[in-house]
């Protein structure tokens, strides 16, 4: 959850300096570096690394056409969710504004819009797509 992406933007920026790009960075975090979720301490906070990093990675390379985001998905319906049961899934969804679970769509929707240049002055930010979750 932290050092793979650290290498992978560290090659990335490597690339677009070598060939004199600008380019976005877009990294994955999770709700849970937000709110507290038992059992996740260790991948929360791993989560809360990553956005760390992508915030000071914007900051070092920005001057250079380079931006870095990250987008915070909520709880979505994916194969790692499928174990839990629909009591724990109803749990997660009454703290959400919208009481249901995150489109994956939605999330993917918004990494699109991050990486292209509608988003060209948009770099050091988490943006949240979790339904309201509060």
């Amino acid at each position: 959850n932290v050092f793979t992406p650290m290498m992978m933007t560290k090659y990335a920026i490597r690339n677009m300096l070598l060939h004199h790009t600008r380019g976005s960075i877009v990294h994955i975090s999770s709700i849970s570096a937000h709110t507290g979720y038992k059992g996740l301490a260790m991948y929360a906070s791993s989560k809360g690394a990553l956005e760390a990093f992508s915030k000071d990675t914007a900051r070092e390379w920005g001057g250079m056409g380079i931006r870095s985001n990250v987008v915070v998905p909520g709880f979505m319906e994916t194969a790692m969710s499928s174990t839990l049961t629909d009591d724990q899934k109803d749990r997660i969804y009454k703290r959400t504004s919208m009481k249901a679970a995150t489109s994956v769509r939605s999330v993917a929707e918004t990494v699109s819009f991050l990486v292209s240049e509608k988003a060209c002055s948009i770099t050091g930010q988490n943006i949240h797509v979790d339904n309201g979750t509060i």
